[in-house]
C-alpha cells in the first residue's frame, strides 16, 4: 500500500511557491554581500591605501566623537591616507632637533588625508618651529598651548602654538630666538572647532609627549578639547 504524505504538512502548493520564491529572494539579497566585498577588493587593489577613517587613522590623531562626526555630518567613510601606520614624526623631529628655524614651506607633514577618489585634500597637518616665539603673557599665565583658527569659505586653518622649550637650539640659530612649536590643520571638510583642536593636540603630542622626538626642556601639558579657549580670526 502506497501512503501519500501531504507535502510540508499539508501546505498548499501555492504557498509553497511563494515560499521557494521567497527563499530564492533571501539567498539573492544575503548573496550581495559577496558582490559589496568583490568591489571593495577591486577599490583596494587600484588604491591600497584606501582604507576606512577611524581612530587608528594617521596613528590615532582622530578621537571617536571626531570619527563619528566626520562619518555622520559629513559622509566621510573611506579615504585615501598615503603612507598610513608609518611614524614620520620620528624623521621630521630629526631635522627639527637640528637647528631652531622656521624651514620654508614647513618642517615636514605627518599627515595627509584625501577623499575616496585620491583627488581632493581633506586634511593635511605640517609642523615646524616658529615663525614666532610663544607669547610671554601666556607663559606667564601658566599656558604652554595656544589655539587660533581662521574660516575662509568652506575652509578653515587651525593652528596650535607650543611652548616647546630648546634652549640649546636657541643658541645655537642665528637670532638666539626660542621659536614656538607650530601644529597647522588645513581643514577642508569643515569639522567643528572642537574636533580640529582635538586633532591639532593629538598631532602635538606625537613630537612632545614621545621619547626621541623634539625633547622640549619644560613640562607641556595639553588642554581638553572642550576646555580650549579659541582666537578666531
Amino acid at each position: 500500500m502506497t501512503m501519500r504524505i501531504p507535502l510540508l504538512g499539508g501546505v498548499p502548493s501555492g504557498v509553497v511557491t511563494s515560499l521557494a520564491c521567497l527563499l530564492a529572494f533571501t539567498v539573492t539579497a544575503c548573496g550581495g554581500s559577496d558582490s559589496d566585498s568583490k568591489r571593495g577588493d577591486e577599490e583596494q587593489s587600484k588604491n591600497p591605501y584606501l582604507t576606512q577613517l577611524s581612530e587608528k587613522t594617521c596613528l590615532g590623531i582622530f578621537d571617536k566623537e571626531t570619527v563619528t562626526e566626520a562619518k555622520r555630518h559629513h559622509g566621510l567613510k573611506k579615504v585615501v591616507v598615503p603612507r598610513d601606520g608609518e611614524d614620520v614624526a620620528i624623521k621630521i623631529s630629526l631635522g627639527m632637533n637640528k637647528e631652531m628655524t622656521s624651514f620654508k614651506p614647513e618642517a615636514g607633514s605627518p599627515c595627509g588625508i584625501l577623499d575616496d577618489s585620491g583627488r581632493k585634500k581633506l586634511f593635511r597637518i605640517t609642523v615646524n618651529w616658529g615663525p614666532k616665539p610663544f607669547s610671554t603673557t601666556d607663559r606667564k599665565s601658566g599656558k604652554s598651548t595656544s589655539y587660533s583658527v581662521r574660516k575662509t569659505s568652506d575652509k578653515k586653518r587651525a593652528e596650535l602654538l607650543v611652548d616647546c622649550q630648546r634652549p640649546d637650539l636657541a643658541e645655537k640659530s642665528k637670532d638666539k630666538k626660542m621659536l614656538a612649536f607650530q601644529v597647522t590643520l588645513f581643514d577642508n571638510v569643515g569639522l567643528s572647532d572642537r574636533s580640529d583642536i582635538s586633532i591639532l593636540t593629538k598631532s602635538a603630542q606625537r613630537f612632545t609627549d614621545l621619547e626621541d622626538r623634539l625633547s622640549c626642556k619644560n613640562k607641556v601639558t595639553y588642554p581638553a578639547p572642550d576646555k580650549v579657549t579659541l582666537d578666531t580670526h
